[in-house]
């Protein structure tokens, strides 16, 4: 008698993974650029002040690791007049949340242009129903385009690890799934932080299947050594950021600003890359024309999967340039507009 009634669950649990995957999907058809982004205590005013400057494709507000506890709620209240200050030179304005202060920090902070709610230690599914449920709210309640907010559902627990595939797939509203990695993850694992080789690697590449499983983007990068704990180092910046676009992933984010222009640039194709891909995109044409499917050229195989491959570079490629120029229009407006 079991039988029936879990085949019907897992039925109703799968038609459910295909909806989100399909919504997620034509998420995919806007996709978001956020190759380089800063961390910073809102409660910190030069920080917030100062962030329009900075040239990243998002802000994120922080209100927990970086907040002292008894500056917990004065935070939060910051965080309405912050978004138009830190959005002002283009970039897009996050905020990351406390995991046990959840609807004091969601009330204070959901407000006309937040982009993302980013919730750290995320455990179990319902802990981002629960976001969403909350978020749609306050959507509602202050004239926000409904799904509007993003949810970043943060990895940094061994918890979490095992449950990433229920996390990612509990709301339309995680678009890019990440984590597994840093402080949080190596205290929950007992390993050190700064080692030469990569601790975290299992956890990063469940998490990574569980992005991709879902038609999300995936938010790590391959292992790049730092034994010294720096966070400013911008050589290192750019090595991660071109190797993770290497290996598919195209989102970064950090603490320093000197890391913010090398992630930029990492993370966008070189000119050298998009004349190689409009090169195997042409040569490509004519084997459809000879009926051909592969054949190489300067040493390099050419067939339907590097053409496709060189599409999506191309994409991309298109999609940082229009982000690159929405942020100088933007800078250029603010300078004006103080001229």
């Amino acid at each position: 008698m079991t039988r029936p009634k879990l085949t019907l669950w897992l039925g109703g649990r799968c038609r459910l993974r295909r909806i989100i995957y399909r919504e997620n999907r034509q998420m995919a058809d806007h996709v978001a650029v956020h190759r380089s982004g800063l961390t910073m205590p809102v409660v910190t005013p030069r920080f917030i002040d100062n962030a329009w400057r900075r040239g990243c494709d998002f802000i994120n507000m922080d209100l927990e690791d970086s907040v002292p506890q008894h500056m917990k709620g004065y935070a939060r209240t910051l965080i309405k007049d912050a978004i138009s200050n830190v959005t002002k030179g283009g970039a897009e304005a996050f905020t990351r949340i406390n995991h046990d202060l959840v609807l004091a920090d969601l009330e204070g902070i959901i407000w006309p242009g937040l982009a993302k709610v980013n919730y750290p230690k995320a455990e179990y599914a319902e802990e981002i129903e629960l976001l969403d449920s909350i978020i749609s709210r306050l959507e509602r309640e202050r004239g926000i385009r409904p799904g509007a907010v993003e949810i970043g559902a943060n990895i940094e627990t061994s918890v979490g690890v095992a449950n990433a595939y229920d996390i990612a797939a509990a709301s339309p509203r995680v678009r890019e799934f990440g984590g597994a990695g840093g402080y949080d993850m190596s205290r929950d694992l007992g390993v050190e932080m700064f080692v030469g080789f990569d601790q975290f690697v299992y956890g990063k590449g469940e998490v990574e299947l569980a992005a991709r499983a879902l038609g999300l983007e995936p938010h790590t990068a391959p292992f790049t050594a730092n034994t010294t704990g720096s966070v400013g180092d911008p050589d290192r910046a750019f090595l991660e950021a071109e190797a993770a676009r290497k290996c598919g992933f195209r989102v970064g984010g950090g603490l320093h600003p000197n890391v913010v222009e090398p992630q930029t640039r990492g993370f966008t194709p070189t000119q050298e890359e998009v004349d190689e891909a409009h090169q195997v995109l042409d040569e490509y044409r004519k084997l459809e024309v000879s009926g051909e499917t592969w054949s190489e050229t300067d040493g390099k195989i050419v067939d339907r999967y590097e053409a496709a491959r060189a599409r999506k570079l191309l994409d991309w490629s298109e999609l940082c340039s229009a982000r690159d120029q929405e942020k100088a229009e933007a800078v250029a407006r603010v300078e004006a507009a103080g001229a």
